[in-house]
């Protein structure tokens, strides 16, 4: 879950979380068939250095607890009842916060999110140019965005929009 959660706040929501604190290892909690994922992952969000970040990871991350490490769907978590409720909490767009019941509503409410969008505009524009964007880029990201919505989502008027822009024409190596 910790993976799943990182994933979601640091490419699809664009949020940099710093690295474990020093002496403190990112070892995942030792397997006890006797716990749910849950409760294995529960210290994450007791112990004092630990609560900051997971208290942001863990939420998103349980969404997808209805799937194993490799993605495939399961049916219990070592024999006990599978609870797939999450949250996103502090994403920066109150819109998006907000308790989810399951992976597929955490999906749904990230695609339907203007935020998750930005953020596949920027990274579209980090691929492209070569680097991350910098504050004088923003003219062009929203521009790359205005197009993006403009065209119901046309990934070729994004890149249009990106590739005949002066951060791409005049770009240096």
């Amino acid at each position: 879950p910790i993976h799943r959660g990182l994933i979601v706040r640091e490419r699809i929501l664009c949020q940099d979380l710093p690295p474990p604190p020093p002496g403190v290892t990112a070892e995942p909690p030792e397997l006890d068939p006797s716990l749910t994922t849950r409760e294995r992952y529960r210290t994450h969000s007791e112990v004092h250095p630990c609560v900051d970040c997971h208290r942001l990871i863990d939420p998103v991350g349980f969404a997808f607890e209805y799937f194993d490490g490799v993605g495939r769907l399961r049916e219990d978590d070592f024999g006990h009842a599978i609870d797939a409720a999450g949250e996103i909490i502090d994403s920066g767009d109150p819109t998006l916060d907000g308790k989810v019941a399951n992976a597929i509503e955490l999906i749904q409410k990230l695609a339907e999110s203007p935020r998750a969008e930005q953020v596949f505009v920027r990274h579209a524009f980090r691929f492209w140019m070569g680097r991350n964007e910098t504050v004088n880029d923003a003219p062009i990201l929203q521009d790359a965005h205005r197009a993006y919505t403009a065209s119901g989502g046309s990934m070729k008027a994004l890149l249009v929009s990106l590739l005949t822009s002066d951060a791409f024409l005049y770009r240096t190596r």
